[in-house]
């Protein structure tokens, strides 16, 4: 949705404020205060232009699938200088999820210089209605982190400084203040961990201690010895370190699953971009492509699998994280929001997510309830708010779509009442898509959980069969493993964890 406000003002002869072939721009929110935003200056060839001392993102590339814009942004409060050729240029700026979108075009004569100040309003605000957000997965300098926040408008922003073998705190102690704040209702958190190699990724949040990721190994020591190691910090009764399982598809996620389940589990994770779907599984386990094609195909697998964990009886609570500064994501993209009855803070928000309502979004707000009803019903209640048009909303049992509710055409918002059967589902969601010609931008709720019953076998063989190839490609490489005895200790794992999915079968 183009944001309604704009001020362009042509000013001839600006002389030592401007000079010819010069954009000057800036944000504003409805008060009229400057405010942190995000810019795109795009020229009709595709180039695009940043200002030289504007924050940017130097370490994001882009990704097939999608187009460069994000790569070539800038993040500015003060008016930002652009020397641009003449031409017409599409100028975009956003302020994160509950703002509107700004996307203008805009003639740069050589001969009259430009300012260009943007206001740039809330569609919502889900801080005053309780609801708070956060990215759980940023690679941004600290720093940066704590100005992008504010610019994206996020409550809480992950922040990794141990990853792999880069340590931000080589040589140095640990913070005693593992928080660092804008304000009393925007922080990042900077004690986290991302053990990310051949068998996945595995991020833990609020280590009281430093991990040594830093190993040689691509497949040993397996993942599950960090899990492991992080878990070990944790004082009974407390949520922290939180382990986090970053994407469902990769390899090791259900030997992870089986054996160390984690606290939350990526549901809108890093391939989900702002410019397009990144549709691939890296080297985690690949889709089949003809059962599931293209974007939509990516994103039903990545979901599907999901669901496959939540049908097994694991209740675990749907993560959401952008990899800003690995993959071309703002902070904040995907980002959850968590329901709290009290004041804003990182306990509290990570308790609520345990036990709580919460839902991961890129795009709607999505608000849900299902209550177990006396007659063997489920009633169930939605609402949707989006700052672009709906295109569908689905209720989702046991990873069927059993309800599309069907939206008006161009609606913003929903609200909807409806009963399922409770006997025949373990859980409910429900999951709302928005109109997007570049990338897909939904939400998605947490489950709610059933007493129905659900038959888990199927799902349960899909993972034997899963854990089978993997067991044989493990026995096949030649090269995967330095000795016979580190081959031995990570497939004796992998039948264990075998076997956990065949004593569900």
């Amino acid at each position: 949705m183009t944001n309604r406000w704009l001020l362009l003002i042509i000013l001839s002869g600006f002389g030592a404020l401007a000079s010819a072939g010069e954009l000057v721009i800036s944000a504003v929110d409805s008060s009229g205060e400057s405010v942190w935003a995000r810019f795109e200056v795009r020229a009709a060839d595709g180039s695009m232009f940043q200002p030289a001392s504007s924050l940017r993102d130097s370490t994001s590339n882009p990704r097939p699938g999608g187009a460069p814009w994000y790569i070539g942004h800038f993040t500015a409060k003060e008016p930002a200088r652009i020397e641009l050729p003449a031409g017409e240029y599409t100028v975009v700026a956003e302020r994160g999820t509950e703002f509107e979108r700004f996307e203008q075009q805009v003639r740069i004569d050589e001969a009259e210089p430009a300012q260009l100040q943007v206001r740039l309003d809330r569609w919502i605000n889900m801080n005053e209605r309780g609801w708070y957000s956060a990215d759980f997965h940023v690679h941004r300098p600290p720093d940066d982190t704590l100005t992008l926040i504010e610019a994206e408008d996020l409550n809480l922003g992950v922040v990794f400084t141990m990853w792999n073998k880069r340590d931000l705190w080589e040589g140095e102690s640990l913070p005693t203040n593992p928080l660092r704040a804008v304000n009393d209702r925007q922080l990042i958190s900077l004690l986290n961990a991302e053990d990310e190699r051949g068998g996945g990724a595995w991020m833990f949040h609020g280590l009281s201690e430093k991990l040594d990721l830093g190993v040689p190994g691509r497949w040993f020591p397996i993942g599950l010895e960090f899990i492991e190691r992080a878990k070990s910090q944790r004082p009974e009764g407390s949520d922290f370190p939180w382990f986090d399982l970053e994407k469902p598809f990769w390899i090791e996620a259900p030997i992870v699953m089986a054996l160390s389940p984690p606290d939350s589990i990526g549901l809108l994770h890093n391939h989900f971009n702002e410019y397009g779907i990144h549709a691939s599984s890296a080297w985690g386990r690949a889709r089949d492509e003809e059962a599931f094609p293209g974007n939509e195909g990516f994103v039903r697998f990545t979901l599907d699998l999901n669901y496959r964990y939540w049908n097994l009886g694991f209740r675990i609570p749907a993560s959401a994280g952008s990899a800003s500064g690995v993959l071309p994501n703002p902070v904040g993209y995907n980002r959850l929001y968590v329901k709290l009855d009290q004041p804003f803070g990182v306990d509290a928000l990570y308790r609520e997510l345990r036990h709580g309502q919460s839902f991961a979004t890129n795009g709607p707000m999505l608000f849900f309830d299902a209550v177990q009803q006396d007659d063997g019903n489920t009633a169930i209640q939605i609402e949707v708010e989006s700052r672009d048009p709906l295109d569908r909303i689905e209720v989702v049992a046991n990873g069927k779509v059993i309800r599309t509710l069907a939206v008006p055409e161009g609606a913003t918002s929903y609200s909807s009442e409806l009963a399922i059967p409770t006997g025949n589902y373990s859980w409910v969601a429900v999951r709302a898509f928005a109109q997007n010609d570049e990338t897909i931008r939904l939400a998605h709720s947490q489950p709610a959980w059933l007493n129905g019953e659900w038959d888990a076998r199927e799902d349960a063989q899909y993972f034997i069969t899963w854990i089978d190839d993997l067991i044989e490609i493990s026995e096949s490489e030649t090269d995967r493993f330095a000795t016979e005895q580190e081959k031995t200790t990570v497939l004796d794992v992998y039948r264990r964890a075998r076997a956990f999915y065949e004593s569900r079968r």
